[in-house]
């Protein structure tokens, strides 16, 4: 340290001046050491929020999201014409304990996954997947006019998908595949964890066709056939007994039509 006498027309003063570069690269180094953990902190959270966000959007479409993360709840939101697809694997359970539970698990993984790209390929959202069935939607959260024409397509791509795996793989997996129109009540359910489901007569005829149909069938009910246009043909299966319906005049999807 140096002193200096200094005298400005004043009383005089002494000035302290400090030549010690060591403390002041100490200074500096330790504002380097906060700033850079600063900025790691921050790298840190960005990351664990894309993770919950990518979390949450695996459960519940987009918009949903973007209510809930703006406003902390969401509405329950009805909608007059939506479609639903129900479909689920035959003798799923008798395959995954007769085989290595891992595998079969791991390729019902894989198999969700291609559905999944299919879904989105066709601008229709996952709803959820119950054990090995797997529910779609067409129509919410955004509307769509063409919302039976969507769907339709994405139940032949998946049937399609699965009789090519089928062809080339040791399993084989039979399926079934439920389609019905109606309105729908999309909503987030549940407190603590969050669920995105949907609600009304439509989600419950998909299950109910999706149950009656033949194995590696397109079945579809009386409301969604009528929405389609001519881009699809159809074969009728005949009046079925439903649950909580009655009889119902059940239609298969056999494969769409060249434009």
């Amino acid at each position: 340290m140096k002193l200096r006498r200094v005298e400005a027309g004043g009383p005089a003063f002494v000035l302290a001046e400090f030549k010690d570069l060591s403390k002041q690269k100490e200074a500096e180094y330790m504002l380097d050491s906060y700033s850079a953990l600063a900025e790691k902190n921050a790298r840190e959270l960005k990351r664990e929020k894309e993770r919950v966000e990518k979390l949450l959007l695996n459960v519940m479409p987009r918009q949903v999201y973007e209510e809930l993360r703006e406003y902390g709840t969401t509405t329950p939101q009805k909608f007059d014409s939506a479609s639903v697809l129900m479909l689920d694997f035959v003798d799923f359970t008798e395959m995954a304990v007769s085989q290595d539970p891992g595998a079969v698990i791991a390729e019902l993984n894989d198999i969700f996954s291609a559905f999944d790209r299919i879904v989105e390929l066709f601008d229709c959202e996952r709803i959820k997947t119950i054990g090995d069935a797997y529910v779609a939607v067409s129509g919410l959260p955004h509307p769509n006019p063409d919302h039976a024409g969507a769907l339709a397509r994405v139940a032949l791509r998946m049937k399609r998908f699965l009789e090519k795996r089928n062809a080339s793989h040791p399993n084989t997996w039979r399926f079934r595949i439920g389609l019905a129109a109606g309105p729908l009540i999309g909503s987030m359910v549940g407190i603590q964890k969050y669920v995105y489901d949907i609600f009304g007569p439509a989600a419950n005829l998909a299950a109910r066709v999706e149950d009656a149909c033949e194995p590696g069938t397109v079945a579809m009910s009386a409301e969604f056939y009528r929405l389609l246009d001519g881009s699809f043909a159809c074969s009728p299966l005949g009046e079925t007994e439903l649950k909580g319906f009655g009889t119902c005049e059940l239609y298969s999807l056999d494969y769409e039509t060249p434009s």
